[in-house]
């Protein structure tokens, strides 16, 4: 079915393709999960369609990179922002409210990534329940391979609205 969508737009002129970035480690939708990215994965992100990136990882992380995350994202013509989890950032429910308006404003595929996905993957599957307070298998519906927390994700979303 995809490759018949991907012949279908081609007729069209509209590109579209799987990136081929060894740094993506699941893939929903338009999310897709990734582990640090190097520059060549940037690159290869950009040539997907990939149109934000959202960085998971704390400033004191990000700041030891060997290039400009930011800068490096933006040059590529991608959207970048920065939702950190864990050390001195903790764990916010705000986050998931953070993504959700990030996921709203997006017209393409969104790439999440921390230093191996995990963080980025419980962000997002706060995000999952956020909108469907009834899923129970987040990572699951994610394709997510990686370690679960349910404690991380429950302190990463939001309480329900009364």
């Amino acid at each position: 079915m995809t490759n018949l969508l991907v012949s279908l737009l081609s007729l069209f002129g509209v590109a579209m393709s799987e990136p081929t970035s060894d740094s993506i480690v699941s893939r929903h939708g338009e999310v897709w999960l990734a582990s640090q990215p190097s520059e060549a994965d940037l690159d290869a992100w950009a040539a997907a369609g990939a149109v934000l990136v959202v960085n998971s990882r704390t400033p004191e992380e990000t700041a030891a990179l060997p290039f400009d995350m930011r800068a490096a994202v933006e040059s590529r013509g991608m959207r970048y922002a920065e939702l950190p989890i864990g050390g001195a950032s903790g764990a916010s429910p705000a986050l998931t409210g953070e993504l959700t308006d990030l996921l709203a404003a997006s017209e393409g595929p969104v790439v999440m990534h921390c230093r191996s996905g995990t963080r980025s993957a419980h962000l997002y599957a706060a995000y999952l329940i956020n909108q469907d307070p009834e899923m129970s298998t987040p990572f699951e519906t994610m394709n997510w391979p990686g370690g679960r927390d349910m404690g991380m994700v429950r302190a990463l979303t939001p309480a329900p609205d009364h």
